[in-house]
């Protein structure tokens, strides 16, 4: 008996992470070509385009990931990376909120939402993302020190400067809450950590 798509999809799961992008990549196409519009194999798939420079392919693969399924978080935190890469912040905040939208637990797009907002000026509402990646998960270094440069540039010393210890209390030799507790820090943790260092 053949091996059902699922099946499949799990096989290439193993290649992938694993590292073998090449046997992953192998496996999610024959998962589409007995399911075009599987849409998690499109958006596995995109993912291996992504990790290996095919910026193009990954956008066109995980784009229709999305429109076969508008319900895929992880598609939709990928979309966003992909944009954020190429600088286009607005457009990865809208894919992070999107991302936030089809699954409220995603501790790590609520970060890139926060990353995204700040780049994109809007200290607010980096805040709110910041604030709900780190309830989720506390221990977003990044993501805490980010906030604490949030709450730098609208004024709000004292909350600053209490995210920048929340930072101290896991990394106690992290330069830039150090240097927040000295005063502003009036820059961030620069280009939005990937996938897995948030």
């Amino acid at each position: 008996m053949s091996a059902t798509p699922e099946q499949l999809l799990a096989a290439g799961l193993a290649h992938h992470r694993d590292g073998d992008l090449g046997a992953a990549a192998r496996v999610y196409h024959q998962v589409l070509q007995r399911e075009p519009d599987h849409a998690r194999a499109c958006h596995l798939l995109g993912q291996v385009h992504a990790q290996t420079g095919d910026v193009t392919n990954a956008f066109v693969l995980i784009g229709r990931a999305l429109r076969i399924d508008p319900t895929l978080a992880e598609a939709h935190h990928d979309f966003g990376a992909l944009h954020r890469q190429q600088g286009q912040w607005a457009e990865a905040a809208l894919s992070y909120r999107n991302a936030v939208a089809a699954d409220p637990a995603l501790a790590r797009a609520w970060a890139d939402l926060g990353f995204a907002l700040r780049a994109t000026g809007d200290d607010a509402g980096a805040i709110d993302a910041l604030q709900r990646a780190i309830a989720r998960e506390p221990g977003r270094i990044a993501a805490q020190f980010e906030l604490g440069c949030a709450f730098d540039a609208v004024g709000r010393a004292d909350e600053a400067a209490a995210a920048y210890r929340a930072v101290l209390a896991r990394h106690p030799r992290h330069a830039g809450a150090l240097a927040g507790l000295s005063g502003p820090v009036g820059v961030t943790s620069g280009d939005s950590p990937g996938p897995g260092n948030r």
